[in-house]
C-alpha cells in the first residue's frame, strides 16, 4: 500500500512537471498556444508545437502577440514592445500621382477663372493638359483684349521625368470667344475732329503658346507651378488689321491637386 502512494505522488509530480515543462503564447485574439520557443526576433517568433516537437517550426507576427510564458515561469509582455514600421518614404521619381488637376490662381488678374486637367504618362515624362477657362469681367488693365470662354490641349515634356523640383516645356493650343474694345475717332473731310465712341467685336481666337515652368512637388499628393508663356494670338474680328495676328504671353501660378 505504501509503494501505490509513492507511486501515484510521482506520477503527479512528474505530470505537473510536464505539463509545466512548456511556453504557452497568448494572443491578441484571446487564443493561446502552447509551444516550445525556438526563436524570439526582433518582427516575429518562431516555436515547434508542445504537441509535436519533431514536427514543423511555425512563426508568428510579434504584433498579433500579448504574452508569453515560458517553461522557467518567466514571462514576457510583447504588446508593449512590438515594433511598428514605419511607411516607407515614397519615391516620387518613381511612384507618382498621374492625373493633375490645377488651379491657375494668376489668371483672377486677368479676369479669368481658369483651370486645367493634365494626365501623366507612365514614363513620367509626358504629360497631355486640357485647360479651361471662363471670364468674369470685360475691362482689365492689361490690354483692351478679354477673354469670354477658351478651351484648347497642351503638352508638358519633363526631361528627367517626375520628382519634387523638376523643369517642364511644351507647346498649347486654345481656341475661345473673346472681345475686344477699341476707340475710333471720326473726322471731318476737311480732317478736323468731330467724335471718338467705343467699338466692341466679339468673334473667336486662337493662340499658341509655348510654355516653360517649374513645378514643386513637396507631397504625392499635392503641387505648385510657375509658368511663362510666349506665342501668338489670331483674332479676325480685331478693329486693326495690326491686332488680328500678334504676339501675346502669360504668366501663371497654378496650385495642384494630384491624384
Amino acid at each position: 500500500m505504501k509503494n501505490v502512494v509513492i507511486l501515484s505522488f510521482l506520477f503527479l509530480f512528474c505530470f505537473s512537471f510536464l505539463a509545466g515543462a512548456q511556453d504557452i503564447i497568448y494572443k491578441k485574439d484571446g487564443s493561446k498556444e502552447e509551444a516550445k520557443i525556438i526563436l524570439v526576433g526582433e518582427k516575429e517568433i518562431q516555436y515547434k508545437k508542445f504537441s509535436n516537437l519533431a514536427g514543423p517550426v511555425y512563426s508568428l507576427d510579434k504584433n498579433d502577440i500579448l504574452l508569453i510564458t515560458y517553461e522557467n515561469g518567466e514571462y514576457e509582455m510583447i504588446s508593449k514592445t512590438e515594433n511598428v514600421e514605419k511607411p516607407d518614404k515614397i519615391d516620387l521619381r518613381k511612384d507618382f500621382a498621374r492625373n493633375v488637376f490645377s488651379y491657375h490662381m494668376f489668371d483672377l488678374v486677368f479676369g479669368d477663372f481658369a483651370f486645367s486637367y493634365e494626365r501623366i504618362l507612365s514614363n513620367g515624362q509626358v504629360g497631355l493638359k486640357i485647360p479651361v477657362a471662363l471670364g468674369y469681367y470685360r475691362n482689365n488693365n492689361f490690354g483692351n483684349f478679354n477673354n469670354i470662354f477658351y478651351s484648347g490641349i497642351g503638352v508638358n515634356f519633363y526631361p528627367i521625368g517626375q520628382g519634387i523640383v523638376r523643369y517642364f516645356m511644351g507647346p498649347q493650343a486654345r481656341i475661345g470667344l473673346g472681345q475686344e474694345s477699341d476707340w475710333v475717332i471720326y473726322y471731318d473731310e476737311n480732317g478736323d475732329y468731330m467724335n471718338d465712341e467705343e467699338v466692341k467685336n466679339e468673334g473667336l481666337y486662337t493662340q499658341f503658346f509655348v510654355d516653360n515652368g517649374v513645378i514643386f512637388v513637396p507631397v504625392k499628393n499635392f503641387s505648385i507651378s510657375i509658368i511663362a508663356s510666349v506665342g501668338v494670338r489670331y483674332f479676325p474680328e480685331a478693329q486693326y488689321s495690326d491686332d488680328v495676328l500678334r504676339p501675346d504671353g502669360q504668366f501663371a501660378v497654378n496650385i495642384s491637386y494630384r491624384f
